[in-house]
């Protein structure tokens, strides 16, 4: 063995031209250099090992996260999947239920017995029930376009228009307007609507949907005014009443004012109509009636409802002070005693009192408050003045303005 410093070399065999090609005294350094190439050998064989175990380590890594996101992507692949489905079978489920609500919406339509329309915001028609055919007697799709205007008499469009033209405004349904339409024979007919404004998802205006009536022919021309006052009294009917109120608001909001709407019940008057008979009864609602005329303006409207019911119409008025005012002297003229065919009668009545615009929009909303006010009144006692909301002070407690 030979040893040079640190380093032994085991004596390997030699081959025939080693001991001439290497001189002897070179044969330690020629072990040195033999040695030093082996370790680097060694050594690179190492440093290539250890890389290629953490190639074979990044190789296994890059694996394991391709596999990952091949998982993560076929798992979103499939959630896409049933995400298309269900968006797939939701549409489909609300085509069925808009194909059938529009059935349903159309068997309506064909079924109603009002005349419902529908209107865009210029007025043009876009929709009409089945049965305008008979009242039109013409086919309803051959209007679908065409403006109202063509349809109503020149007389009656301004009260349509007027009313259309509130309830986009408003943004709320209107009250009945009665006019005449044209017919298919060249003769007008009578007809009332109420119209509602219609609004798309984000609440803007769209048109109108309205529904009509047939007024009959004892309503057409001449005969409409007669119908709409009360055979014993003389009076404006509810319906002729009301079309007046809408007048008075429709007035009262393009100027600004104020308009009172009045409900007067009698009391105990079913007792004194048992006792002394409809005869007696028929003339007490006569001086009734007129005992009410006598205590407002020309310019006021009084009317009868059913039974023993009154209204009054104060189209222009101040303030609550003023309308109370004229409530109570109703009141205490009806409260004096009343001599028919040799019997003295003593009434007394309950008075509702309600105000545009504190205590409703519309005529509808007027009238539903002062009949609340009337019930009110009754609950005080009867023989009294109430508003929806309370009894009033005594008259000249009241301020002047409310």
């Amino acid at each position: 063995m030979l040893t040079a410093g640190p380093i032994a070399l085991i004596a390997l065999p030699q081959p025939a031209w080693a001991g001439w090609a290497v001189p002897p005294a070179a044969a330690p350094a020629t072990g040195l250099m033999l040695a030093a190439g082996l370790v680097w050998l060694w050594l690179g064989k190492r440093r290539s090992d250890q890389a290629l175990r953490r190639s074979r380590l990044s190789l296994a890594a890059l694996q394991q996260d391709g596999q990952a996101a091949e998982a993560r992507w076929q798992a979103s692949v499939e959630q896409a999947g049933c995400a298309t489905q269900a968006a797939t079978g939701e549409r489909d489920r609300l085509e069925q239920a808009l194909f059938a609500s529009q059935q349903r919406l159309q068997r309506q339509l064909e079924c109603a017995s009002e005349l419902v329309f529908a209107l865009d915001l210029d007025g043009c028609i876009q929709q009409l029930s089945a049965n305008w055919r008979e009242a039109l007697g013409v086919d309803p799709e051959r209007l679908l376009g065409q403006s109202h205007a063509w349809l109503v008499h020149a007389d009656d469009l301004p009260a349509c228009q007027a009313i259309i033209e509130r309830a986009l405004a408003s943004r709320r349904r209107q009250g009945e307007v009665e006019y005449r339409i044209r017919h298919a024979e060249g003769d007008w007919r009578w007809h009332a609507a109420r119209v509602a404004p219609l609004f798309d998802p984000g609440g803007r205006r769209v048109g109108l949907l309205g529904v009509a009536r047939e007024l009959g022919a004892d309503l057409r021309s001449g005969a409409y005014p007669r119908a709409h006052f009360d055979a014993l009294t003389g009076l404006p009917g509810r319906l002729l009443c009301l079309d007046r109120l809408q007048q008075a608001l429709l007035q009262a909001e393009r100027h600004g004012g104020r308009s009172a709407w009045l409900q007067i019940e009698l009391d105990h008057f079913g007792p004194v109509n048992a006792r002394w008979g409809h005869a007696i009864g028929d003339l007490l609602l006569q001086e009734v009636a007129s005992r009410i005329a006598s205590c407002v303006r020309r310019s006021d409207t009084v009317g009868r409802g059913e039974g023993d019911h009154f209204m009054v119409l104060l189209p222009a008025v101040g303030c609550t002070r003023e309308a109370l005012e004229v409530a109570d002297k109703i009141r205490r003229k009806l409260s004096e005693p009343m001599l028919l065919r040799g019997q003295r009668f003593a009434l007394t009545s309950r008075i509702g009192v309600a105000l545009y615009p504190l205590h409703g929009m519309d005529e509808d909303e007027l009238s539903a408050s002062a009949g609340l006010a009337a019930s009110r009144a009754k609950d005080a006692g009867r023989n009294c003045v109430a508003l929806p909301d309370r009894l009033p002070d005594p008259l000249h407690e009241l301020p002047e303005a409310a």
